[in-house]
């Protein structure tokens, strides 16, 4: 098979411990680029956020917040899909009875309130690659990229006539409690699709949303139907993704059902494992 177009996930994929693309995956994404294929960021993150990091890697499209929105490299929309109003509400006012953070994603940024336990949360989950000074500037860089707005409550601000789009949902809290909220907004709130990026976050897109849908569109826009295209990733919302392209590939250290979702099982993200495969099907 003759691919072009690889989709690469970000965090646990492309991103290890450092929240970085290692030399050696770099120099596999630009022998690709260099045989014609494109690579494409999928991606949960923020459209700025994925178009910060396709930039890093050499360019392409990107497919973000869960295949809610996918935008050329320059950062026009191509395709769009939102949260309905009353779902984006409803979600906030359930996840709130079980203690959990909330914040929305839009094509204007990251909207939040509580922004000191969203620091808080955004600099543990820096800190487990950095030191404490990295990981602080890496908070004030993250909401700088994402354009993150502080409002006084995110509950009547999604109720407000005048509120952008909403495209996901994140909702972070105890992994533990995480399984019974999940439950609790398939059973309450209609029109949504609930995955998970990681131990402690919830994601909250409209029903059918995913990386899969997304590539599905971009696929279309491109002429690249699903046989020719690549794709990597290690969490609960890359799986749609693994089973949609020609070549699934699972990080080694995905989680088992994820791994069962995929043609095959890189090395983990630490050992390069996007490199190795590229290397491999693709040529040197």
């Amino acid at each position: 098979m003759r691919y072009r177009l690889v989709a690469l996930d970000v965090d646990g994929t492309l991103f290890c411990k450092r929240h970085q693309v290692s030399p050696r995956t770099r120099a596999a994404l630009a022998a690709v680029r260099d045989r014609g294929m494109i690579t494409v960021i999928a991606t949960g993150r923020t459209p700025q956020s994925a178009l910060e990091i396709s930039r890093q890697i050499g360019g392409g499209p990107v497919i973000c917040c869960n295949g809610a929105a996918v935008l050329d490299e320059a950062g026009a929309y191509l395709d769009f899909r939102a949260v309905p109003g009353e779902a984006v509400a409803h979600t906030i006012a359930v996840a709130r009875r079980f203690g959990a953070l909330v914040h929305c994603y839009t094509p204007d940024g990251k909207v939040l309130d509580q922004p000191l336990a969203h620091a808080l949360n955004t600099y543990q989950w820096l800190r487990l690659g950095e030191t404490p000074l990295r990981s602080a500037l890496g908070v004030i860089r993250m909401w700088k990229a994402n354009r993150t707005q502080l409002v006084r409550r995110l509950d009547r601000w999604a109720l407000s006539a005048d509120r952008p789009p909403v495209l996901k949902l994140m909702l972070l809290g105890e992994p533990a409690g995480l399984p019974v909220l999940a439950e609790e907004i398939r059973r309450e709130v209609p029109g949504v699709t609930v995955t998970s990026s990681g131990k402690g976050n919830l994601e909250i897109n409209a029903a059918g949303v995913s990386k899969a849908t997304g590539l599905a569109a971009l696929g279309e826009k491109l002429g690249i139907p699903r046989e020719e295209m690549i794709a990597f990733g290690d969490s609960d919302n890359d799986v749609d993704m693994l089973r949609y392209v020609g070549l699934g590939v699972a990080m080694g250290n995905a989680a088992a059902h994820v791994k069962a979702a995929a043609d095959r099982v890189a090395p983990c993200c630490e050992e390069d494992g996007v490199a190795c495969v590229l290397e491999e099907v693709c040529g040197r």
